[in-house]
């Protein structure tokens, strides 16, 4: 989880993400797919997708969601071994057809390989899943092409979360605290260092930011988030005194910014001793910054 920090990864929903796990499945005939971002206490589905099942064809029997806990699923056995795992028919396997998501969710087959990132951590997996058996003597093995496929799906993944960096390096090199929200949730996608000595430290990308950072109400800047999302113009706060000499204030302010994955969100840029055109044309430049790491090839 510290890693999946460390690379920028929000357990949110994302668009890029849920691209990936709908051309997996595709391209394996799975009925779902997911991009799976395995944690300490839990694992979220990034990246989601699942078909409607014709009729008279098998079906799952319920939907667990994004979220699923640690002991459900075939995950966490791809995470530990650092390595592939095929399941044709999870009947044939007493180590893993007890699991939950067999009986719960009605769960037959899976076919799922490691995300690892360039530090050499297991930060989760791509896989598929069907709620009917496969078989070599049926044609419908998941065999060497559905690893490869899958292989394909994690190399583009792993590129993306290299991409995604760099916005990272844009907020810290800014001359002030940062955040990024998603919107409309209000969940956290980014924060630089200077932002967490300010308002505390981040665990998990992903949660909402009154929760993660309870001082952004008292100092106005929850205000101008929801002011900008509600179709408002972008505002700065008034300027807030910051403990050390009398004079230091600090001021933010919220702009709209583009971020892969989501299709809105929200910058927040906190300069000192200045005035408000000054830190909004600041937060604004900080924005396009983004923007052009979002853009580059």
């Amino acid at each position: 989880m510290a890693r999946q920090r460390e690379l920028g990864l929000a357990s949110v929903p994302d668009t890029v993400f849920d691209e990936v796990a709908r051309t997996a499945a595709e391209s394996t005939g799975a009925t779902a797919a997911m991009v799976n971002l395995v944690g300490e206490r839990g694992q979220y589905f990034v990246g989601l997708y699942g078909k409607e099942p014709s009729s008279g064809e098998p079906a799952f029997l319920g939907d667990p969601g994004r979220f699923m806990d640690m002991d459900q699923g075939f995950c966490v056995h791809v995470v530990g071994r650092k390595a592939a795992l095929t399941l044709d028919d999870v009947f044939e396997f007493s180590r893993f057809r007890g699991n939950p998501v067999v009986d719960e969710l009605g769960v037959r087959s899976y076919i799922g390989v490691p995300l690892i990132d360039d530090d050499g951590t297991v930060i989760g997996t791509v896989c598929a899943i069907d709620p009917a058996p496969r078989s070599e003597s049926e044609g419908n093995s998941w065999g060497n092409q559905g690893l490869q496929v899958l292989k394909e799906a994690r190399d583009r993944v792993l590129a993306e979360i290299g991409g995604r960096q760099k916005i990272g390096g844009v907020l810290a090199a800014a001359d002030g605290p940062v955040m990024i929200t998603a919107s409309p949730g209000l969940e956290v996608l980014y924060a630089n260092a200077w932002h967490e000595q300010l308002f505390g430290g981040v665990e998990q990308l992903g949660a909402p930011a009154p929760e993660v950072f309870p001082h952004l109400a008292p100092v106005g800047i929850l205000a101008i988030i929801e002011h900008l999302e509600r179709g408002g113009e972008p505002m700065v706060t008034p300027p807030i005194p910051l403990n050390g000499p009398a004079t230091a204030t600090i001021a933010f302010a919220a702009v709209p910014v583009r971020v892969p994955g989501q299709e809105a969100a929200v910058l927040t840029f906190g300069l000192t001793d200045t005035d408000a055109v000054t830190c909004l044309a600041r937060a604004k430049e900080i924005a396009a910054d983004v923007e052009d790491q979002t853009d580059a090839p």
